[in-house]
């Protein structure tokens, strides 16, 4: 949906009056400082899957184009960042929120491109690895760490094959950590970025670091850029619903809670009216239980 320029008019003056940036949170941002930073989008990748910057600096080229959709169920199966570099295939994805399927649906994106390649291919000795890296900007897997790296073992921690990898990012760990003002490593750094609005706090954690400042410049040229303005528009409306939504269905359940609770206390006050040898036509006029209600209690 195309946003108006007195709207993005509007955006725009709010973003300034709260020195505020579009965050990299938002799907369209985020796949364009992965675009956009080549340095930075090298040195994450490096320090999350030990992958040599060099060779990702050198060999990298964009695939996001190349898996198509084949049917109405891979709808949701889409690429945020998709490239490879000598040997390896890296598919990021940034999960703003979590909802039943999630992981099935980028497990099933990832088998697409491992089937994909297995079609292509005349040796599985030449299969290049293929390497999931999840960002999820909510709480994964009750974990206390804020990287997890999942590869298939048997019982005895055995690896299956080498040739696919996952890795989940936690972003709320990062940012708690960052709020209790403990300090980070650049990897934290590097991941904590894509989550501030702030300009204050993006150039300070930024301040005398290459791969930070070229993306605290991306982040701020993005700001002003009507296409982002109106990506930002449509989330932060359906973010409104979505909480709308969720407040509504909380009101609910309390009100469905308080009702089976009354429910449930003439039901306790029936029966130890029955022990006691009440007639069930006086325990009715007493709870306002049916006959058949009460009759079930005995």
């Amino acid at each position: 949906m195309a946003i108006t320029q007195q709207r993005f008019e509007q955006i725009k003056k709010e973003l300034d009056k709260k020195k505020e940036i579009v965050p990299a949170t938002y799907d369209g941002v985020f796949k364009a400082i992965m675009d956009k930073c080549p340095k930075f989008r090298a040195d994450l990748t490096s320090r999350i899957t030990g992958i040599p910057k060099e060779l990702i600096l050198n060999t990298y080229q964009e695939k996001n184009t190349e898996y198509k959709i084949d049917n109405a169920l891979e709808k949701g199966k889409v690429s945020d960042v998709l490239f490879d570099i000598d040997g390896y295939v890296i598919n990021y994805k940034f999960n703003g929120r979590k909802w039943d399927g999630l992981i099935e649906r980028n497990d099933a994106y990832l088998g697409k491109i491992k089937n994909d390649l297995l079609r292509k291919t005349d040796s599985y000795n030449k299969l290049p690895k293929v390497i999931q890296i999840n960002i999820n900007n909510f709480y994964c897997f009750l974990s206390g760490e804020n990287l997890l790296e999942f590869k298939s073992r048997d019982k005895y921690g055995i690896i299956e094959s080498d040739k696919w990898g996952k890795f989940y990012i936690n972003l709320k760990l990062i940012r708690e950590k960052y709020k209790r003002g403990l300090t980070l490593n650049k990897l934290e750094k590097e991941l904590l970025i894509l989550t501030l609005k702030e300009i204050s706090e993006i150039e300070k954690i930024a301040k005398g670091d290459e791969e930070l400042m070229e993306v605290t410049n991306e982040l701020k040229n993005l700001t002003y850029d009507i296409n982002t303005i109106g990506l930002y528009d449509e989330e932060e409306e359906r973010r409104r619903i979505e909480n709308t939504k969720i407040n509504t269905a909380e009101e609910k359940g309390v009100k469905i809670g308080i009702e089976q609770g009354a429910s449930n206390e003439k039901k306790s006050i029936a029966k130890n009216l029955l022990k006691i040898g009440m007639p069930i036509k006086d325990i009715v006029k007493a709870t306002g239980l049916s006959k058949s209600q009460i009759t079930m209690l005995m």
